[in-house]
């Protein structure tokens, strides 16, 4: 699997099914349609794409080579400056954990709408983790 982002070449609205597309490799047309069929529920499948749409990242993203010194740096919790959006405690958790930013985005935009959980563990992470040297 790739990382996720938004495609520049497979896009019809914002290009968020073209870029789970690429990089799940299913076809774009069978997000699309569970978009769309999601969207009778209760409009769930558009809220969930316009929330794709803002967090995900435009274009594939590159894969870096990381040398060692900089992997045993990033082996400690903190806050990221490379890939900060607001506060940098998402990208923390994807340098620490070795994931893709946009699932730990995703996650905690999940767990702020399952009762507002997601919010209070972003706010106490952002207060409690130092910023990357």
């Amino acid at each position: 699997m790739k990382n996720l982002h938004i495609s520049e070449e497979d896009k019809m609205i914002l290009g968020v099914c073209g870029g789970l597309e690429e990089s799940f490799s299913v076809n774009a047309n069978i997000f699309r349609i569970g978009f769309i069929i999601s969207a009778f529920f209760g409009f769930v499948g558009i809220a969930g794409y316009i929330i794709l749409g803002i967090i995900l990242p435009k274009g594939e993203q590159k894969p870096t080579v990381i040398d060692v010194e900089e992997t045993e740096k990033k082996t400690k919790l903190a806050r990221s400056w490379e890939k900060r959006m607001i506060a940098g405690v998402c990208g923390g958790f994807s340098q620490y954990l070795g994931w893709d930013v946009s699932l730990i985005r995703i996650a905690f935009i999940a767990m702020a709408f399952a009762g507002g959980v997601g919010i209070f563990l972003y706010f106490f992470f952002w207060f409690i983790f130092p910023n990357e040297e």
